[in-house]
């Protein structure tokens, strides 16, 4: 089994980024994969959360320039521990995630929304992790990966 930790819209130059980032360090603890989902702001994000974990990133227009393969423009697929999961900065409502990625894919991680949420549509996994930063309530998502069985959780920060 292994486990991949999600989050999005860090936000780290406008938020008390420092004193975050170190619950967040320990709540990725023993992580196999953390993946960022866009709005990271600057590329000290990504570098801390090394310190953790192997890291990759998807961005959004306003975070840094890309530095593959840490961090790619979105949509994209990395592969973890047998599984294809599909990365992208947001996934508005309705759209088809094979059209999408290309392809059909098992787990999807996205943000965007600053709002947590875990949904099951047609064979694939949705996880948004929200915001540890600015939300009502701060949350990330650990996955757990355990050969086909998939299972996220929202964790509070």
């Amino acid at each position: 089994m292994s486990t991949i930790a999600v989050l999005a819209d860090t936000h780290d130059e406008i938020v008390p980024w420092a004193a975050v980032s170190e619950r967040i360090a320990e709540l990725f603890a023993g992580a196999d994969l953390i993946v960022h989902c866009g709005d990271i702001t600057t590329a000290a994000v990504l570098d801390h959360l090394a310190t953790v974990a192997p890291v990759v990133a998807t961005r959004n227009d306003g975070d840094p320039p890309p530095e593959p393969p840490r961090l790619e423009d979105g949509p994209r697929v990395v592969a973890h521990d047998g599984v294809d999961v599909g990365v992208v900065f947001a996934l508005p409502e309705g759209t088809d995630v094979a059209e999408l990625f290309g392809r059909p894919l098992r787990l999807v991680l996205y943000g965007g929304t600053h709002a947590a949420s875990v949904e099951e549509r047609d064979g694939t996994l949705l996880v948004n992790p929200g915001s540890p930063t600015l939300a009502e309530r701060a949350t990330v998502a650990l996955v757990d990966v355990d050969g086909d069985d998939l299972r996220a959780r929202i964790v509070e920060v």
